[in-house]
């Protein structure tokens, strides 16, 4: 039986570290919060706090000779370091104003704090950044999502690691905005420190794609972690395997090519981008990113001649040129970018992991960072007034960037109450932006604030009540918005006056993003649970047709698309056409010459064991790929590309204890995506 352990809920990383003083946060979730629930597992941040770096598991209340105390009671730790304390504020600290004490051999440090049992739980998150996946686990099999409604033909119980919650009063849990039933809430049995909530899917969730789960517990809210609700088997036209079974695409964005019929669609599973035509109804190219690229968000210039993709797992954008369809280049950014936009030259990333903004120069590459709040999720920006919004869905907050004076720091609207703000777009003509938070209600509450006064009114938008609102887009101030749990559509006409009611339409499963097609008077929405992209007519507002969107442009109609192979068939893979030398002897270095195609820009090469490839291993889905197993005998340095290309040079050096006889498949990694991983004469290597 598998369990998670608390060293796996932390990545003891130095992500939100402040040099001018103590922060004390939640450990799970990094929030700010005004108070600390006693037992609740936290993270102290500073400078200098320690001489060294030690972690324990029976926590000592003596670590690294550290020791720190609330009033007279010890804390016990798990983690200290010279910047970063991880410890746990026993259940029986008494309520009120405190003073936490730190006493280290860097000398005594102390922090003004309070104890509350109504304070913010923390949702652990699988990257231990409070953000993106949540620590979740199947509650019958122990598993890691994705998750189906049903676990051996009954319902899934989902178990959630949490900390700070108030054990006074049962938690209500919402995923994609829906309440799920609670089944339990406590101390997880292996961890006493360690706090679970167990809940019930529920079928009207089904196929509802990557969505929001957020706790609340004592009337207060949760950071946001995401999880992955696939069709029950046998559901729709894009049903997984089987049950809790992994599908290799997953359909995650849309965006239109201004003044075409054409569409590009982010696959955050086959780590790629599918053109649509419209008038075709169908797939016509397919352009790879980097395997585990996730890519989850895009944006596409006025010009349509150039698209910026948000690889989150990969810390990195795409530059697509949209005339050669090629990646043209990668820029590293923060960690997590989970949302871009493009204001005329310049592109606006939010790094959700790393609270930060990436403002980059699209002439020149060049990207400049701004802090802004806890967990940015979404961002919009206006090239007239010069200025981008930054949603902060763990502050409530929103930043205003000044994109002429990115040395001053932006200025920040308070949203009302405890509101997790997602998805921004803006109403320039009214001088207001609209905000999804799709944790808040099944009935889909949004946001309008004024961006002259930061006022903000409040919106329901999804009158069937079937889920929160996720992706938006606009077309002059009528707003769409993607009802994701629901798989449904709401149109929202806005106004002066508040324009008319809104109006919801069903449409497929998992509806998760939308885009406004004008040259053919459409509205165009991505449907994660089905595959596919509906078109609804603008006027009529009836669905007048569907694309297939993980169906390649060179795979066969009925064929089975559950796999990674339209990504060998893209026309921008990166190829290699032979490699000199082809073999070497174990304990030498040499330079190697590969010769192919579209290697420009590569940053790595792995030397593949065959017998992990896809169809070879026993799970085909290893670290977020099927695509083999790199053998650590090989140590790649000084990789360089021409400019066209087709050669690439690298240093390697095997290690001694590296077996003769060997063979293995050798893999670029370039931003166009990776060469194939299937063995042939011209990418196999031989260890002498």
């Amino acid at each position: 039986m598998k369990k998670f352990s608390l060293a796996l809920l932390f990545s003891w990383r130095l992500l939100h570290a402040d040099t001018q003083g103590i922060r004390v946060v939640n450990a799970a979730s990094f929030m700010q919060d005004t108070s600390l629930a006693p037992g609740a597992i936290v993270s102290i941040f500073g400078p200098n706090l320690a001489n060294t770096t030690a972690s324990a598991t029976d926590l000592p209340t003596t670590l690294g000779s550290v020791t720190m105390s609330i009033g007279n009671t010890a804390l016990p730790l798990f983690y200290v370091t010279p910047t970063q304390i991880n410890a746990w504020i026993p259940a029986s600290t008494p309520a009120g104003h405190a003073t936490l004490t730190i006493q280290s051999p860097t000398g005594r440090f102390t922090k003004d704090i309070v104890i509350s049992a109504n304070s913010s739980p923390g949702i652990f998150s699988l990257f231990g950044t409070g953000t993106r996946d949540g620590a979740i686990q199947n509650g019958v099999t122990y598993e890691l999502g994705p998750y189906t409604p049903t676990t051996n033909g009954k319902p899934t119980f989902l178990t959630i690691y949490t900390t700070g919650l108030d054990l006074s009063t049962a938690p209500t849990v919402t995923i994609g905005g829906v309440s799920v039933p609670v089944t339990f809430y406590g101390a997880t049995p292996c961890c006493p420190q360690l706090q679970q909530v167990n809940v019930k899917l529920t079928q009207g969730l089904a196929g509802a794609g990557r969505v929001e789960l957020a706790i609340t517990s004592g009337g207060k809210a949760s950071n946001i972690v995401e999880v992955v609700i696939l069709p029950n088997p046998g559901q729709g036209p894009f049903p997984p395997g089987g049950e809790n079974q992994a599908r290799s695409r997953e359909v995650s964005n849309i965006a239109y090519i201004p003044r075409t019929s054409l569409a590009l669609v982010t696959d955050e599973n086959d780590d790629l981008i599918r053109v649509i035509d419209i008038q075709q109804r169908q797939v016509t190219r397919t352009m790879t990113l980097p395997e585990g690229a996730q890519p989850v968000a895009i944006a596409v210039n006025e010009t349509g001649t150039l698209a910026v993709v948000a690889e989150r797992d990969r810390g990195k954008v795409a530059i697509l040129n949209l005339i050669d369809y090629v990646v043209s280049a990668e820029v590293a950014v923060g960690s997590g970018p989970t949302d871009v936009v493009i204001a005329s030259n310049t592109a606006v990333v939010a790094n959700q992991d790393s609270d930060t903004a990436s403002i980059i120069d699209l002439k020149t590459n060049s990207v400049t960072t701004v802090n802004v709040g806890r967990g940015p999720r979404g961002v919009a920006a206006d090239s007239t007034s010069g200025k981008a919004y930054v949603t902060n869905q763990d502050d409530g907050t929103i930043s205003v960037i000044d994109l002429s004076h990115l040395q001053n720091a932006p200025s920040l609207i308070k949203l009302p109450g405890s509101a997790r703000p997602a998805s921004i777009v803006l109403l320039p003509s009214l001088k207001v932006a609209v905000v999804t938070v799709p944790s808040a209600s099944a009935s889909a509450e949004v946001l309008t604030v004024n961006l002259d006064n930061g006022s903000a009114g409040t919106l329901a938008v999804n009158g069937a009540r079937n889920g929160g609102a996720t992706g938006l887009a606009v077309n002059v101030t009528t707003v769409y918005f993607a009802d994701q749990a629901g798989g449904s559509v709401t149109i929202a006409p806005m106004g002066v006056k508040g324009g008319s009611a809104p109006t919801t339409l069903n449409v497929d499963l998992g509806a998760r993003a939308v885009a406004v097609d004008t040259a053919d008077n459409l509205l165009l929405v991505a449907n994660q649970g089905t595959g596919t992209v509906g078109l609804m007519d603008l006027s009529t507002h009836q669905i007048t047709g569907r694309i297939n969107a993980v169906r390649g442009e060179h795979e066969n109609v009925g064929a089975d698309h559950n796999n990674h192979n339209d990504r060998t068939t893209a026309a921008n893979a990166p190829t290699i056409t032979s490699l000199s030398p082809a073999e070497a002897a174990a304990g030498t270095s040499f330079t190697l010459t590969i010769a192919g195609t579209n290697l420009q820009g590569a940053d790595n090469i792995f030397f593949v064991d065959p017998a992990t490839l896809s169809g070879q291993a026993e799970n085909d889905e290893r670290m977020h790929s099927p695509f083999g197993i790199p053998d650590p005998n090989f140590t790649v340095s000084n990789i360089q590309a021409n400019s066209a290309g087709n050669v690439l040079t690298a240093t390697i050096t095997i290690a001694k204890g590296a077996a003769s006889g060997h063979q293995r498949v050798v893999r670029v990694e370039a931003p166009n995506g990776d060469t194939s991983f299937t063995a042939s004469s011209a990418n196999t290597f031989r260890i002498d």
